[in-house]
């Protein structure tokens, strides 16, 4: 009873991460491992609760009718299909490099998010959702796509830094077209797992219900008051604690488990 107890409250807070900012993996993988699941089951596993949450948190932003589906579907090919590639190049890429990129990753990201801040908390353009998207977008995106495949870690931070800098979103209509594009990435790795016979189902099964419970809490948050100061408020956190991680020679439980 206990260990389903902290699957779904570690569920809980992964939909929620996932949702509100990223790396709510940081959460639940570890947790999976720790019960005894190999790595490769383990990240089989965790795809379900990953994808519960952002399908929670789709359904509640097209309830509030927030989710710009015409920059989605411009965006979303080239993002699965970068993401499939990102995948096939995990396995060739040396360990000590892959370990090297997060490492500048999120330094990087951390950076972005410091400077300017004023740029985070802006309105937004809503035009920027009704025209096609820039080439710069869809540069931006496609290569984040590939990061998905190759490390996964932080692609959401990274997806709101495209939307928003780039892009000219607010983080809230950002968040929705993240919890999209995702979603969509995480089926396609999905039916890999599943089909592998990679997924965990007594396990995944109180992961799945409580990151429908943090999925739509994340969703709340981004479509209530102050919304882009609790954001960003929640990106920053979320990326000091693994660069301090980091710092401290902990491996993000991403590391041996590159593939989407």
């Amino acid at each position: 009873m206990g260990t389903w107890i902290a699957l779904l409250g570690a569920g809980a807070l992964c939909g929620f991460l996932n949702v509100a900012a990223s790396s709510g993996s940081a959460i639940t993988l570890p947790l999976l491992i720790a019960l005894g699941l190999p790595p490769a089951i383990a990240n089989g596993t965790n795809r379900l609760p990953v994808l519960v949450g952002m399908a929670s948190a789709i359904w509640r932003f097209e309830q509030s009718k927030v989710i710009p589906w015409r920059l989605c579907l411009k965006l979303l090919p080239a993002f699965l299909i970068s993401a499939l590639v990102g995948a096939q190049m995990a396995a060739m890429l040396p360990m000590e490099h892959i370990r090297l990129l997060v490492h500048i990753a999120v330094v990087l990201a951390l950076v972005l998010l410091m400077t300017k801040p004023q740029r985070w908390l802006r309105e937004g353009d809503p035009e920027s959702t009704r025209q096609n998207p820039s080439l710069p977008l869809l540069v931006m995106t496609t290569g984040i796509g590939l990061w998905t495949g190759l490390i996964v870690l932080d692609s959401g931070t990274y997806l709101l830094m495209s939307l928003v800098l780039v892009g000219g979103l607010a983080l809230q209509q950002a968040s929705a077209v993240k919890a999209v594009l995702i979603g969509a990435a995480t089926v396609v790795s999905l039916a890999v797992f599943i089909h592998s016979g990679q997924v965990a189902w007594g396990a995944a099964l109180p992961l799945m219900l409580g990151s429908a419970l943090g999925g739509w809490l994340g969703a709340l948050l981004a479509l209530g008051p102050n919304a882009r100061v609790w954001i960003y408020r929640l990106l920053i956190a979320v990326l000091v604690l693994e660069l301090s991680a980091m710092l401290l020679g902990w491996q993000h439980p991403a590391m041996p488990l590159m593939k989407i």
